[in-house]
């Protein structure tokens, strides 16, 4: 009977821990919902942004190459996950950076996410900023962010700087992907938001309205630069928090199976360990019986 006793013990702890990965699981799926509904609200935003250019394209060329800096540095933006059981994924996305980007004291790093913070100060890469972005998160927490790219910019400390991150594809499918911030043409937009998923016309018609650009075209050509480069931060943001959420959910979900598939082993052990303590019981019964009629 004690060995009854430990296999109920089991199926019993297994159980719990099942109904632990389901919960998760679920918070996992509302959590990547979530993140869908703010991907689709900015999409809207870059939609209007792009109507309104189309108006003033003959004053304002969005893609017209600015001065480049002289400055052999490089800034690379990393976004990686805040929490576990999405470790692969970090691990695509740093195959991606040291494969672009060696170990050099011209390439310095802005971090956002726990894990890629932890894994950089023990390999002492010459990380200048960190940044953790939780769930929540709204566009205040990426303020220092956008203040130190801006000054970047404006100042020509940087030669290139380059943003990574982690697309969404599907739930099944993440893929390390990359944009330039610095020198972004039409060709290097059209095949960012081509990997997000953003179509957009710039025929696209905002009505018979009168548009005034202040203070003057270039100005706001900076501005709108600077818009443009906030919203593909906050885009790969989501696309990362997206995959982050699939990762754990799919995580999850296989931790909850294989609990089930274990629990329905044990059962079955259970079920064959009493039927034969049952026998056993009944042999000996019968033995009795036998020797007390002899």
């Amino acid at each position: 009977m004690a060995n009854l006793k430990q296999i109920k013990t089991k199926i019993k702890s297994v159980s719990n821990l099942k109904k632990i990965t389901r919960a998760l699981e679920i918070v996992s799926t509302v959590k990547l919902q979530k993140v869908k509904e703010k991907a689709e609200w900015l999409k809207q935003y870059l939609l209007d942004l792009m109507a309104v250019l189309s108006h003033i394209e003959n004053s304002a060329d969005l893609f017209e190459i600015v001065e480049r800096s002289q400055s052999t540095r490089t800034l690379v933006v990393v976004i990686t996950s805040e929490r576990w059981l999405c470790w692969w994924l970090n691990v695509k996305l740093l195959k991606k950076v040291m494969e672009e980007h060696p170990v050099s004291d011209q390439v310095d790093y802005f971090v956002l996410g726990k894990k890629w913070s932890e894994y950089i100060a023990r390999v002492w890469w010459n990380v200048l900023w960190t940044l953790h972005i939780w769930d929540s998160f709204d566009e205040e927490e990426l303020t220092a962010l956008y203040v130190t790219l801006d000054n970047a910019i404006d100042t020509k400390s940087y030669g290139n700087i380059m943003l990574y991150f982690n697309y969404f594809k599907n739930s099944m499918a993440q893929l390390p992907a990359s944009v330039p911030l610095l020198q972004f043409t039409k060709k290097t937009f059209d095949a960012f938001l081509y990997d997000i998923w953003v179509s957009y016309d710039f025929a696209y018609d905002i009505g018979q309205k009168d548009i005034l650009v202040e203070p003057n075209a270039y100005e706001f050509l900076m501005e709108a630069r600077r818009q443009i480069r906030h919203y593909m931060i906050a885009s790969a943001l989501l696309q990362n928090k997206a995959w982050e959420h699939a990762a754990r959910m799919i995580a999850m979900k296989n931790a909850t199976d294989n609990a089930r598939d274990f629990v329905d082993t044990l059962t079955l052990s259970f079920n064959k360990a009493r039927q034969w303590a049952i026998t056993q019981e009944i042999s000996e019964i019968v033995s009795a019986k036998i020797a007390i009629e002899w």
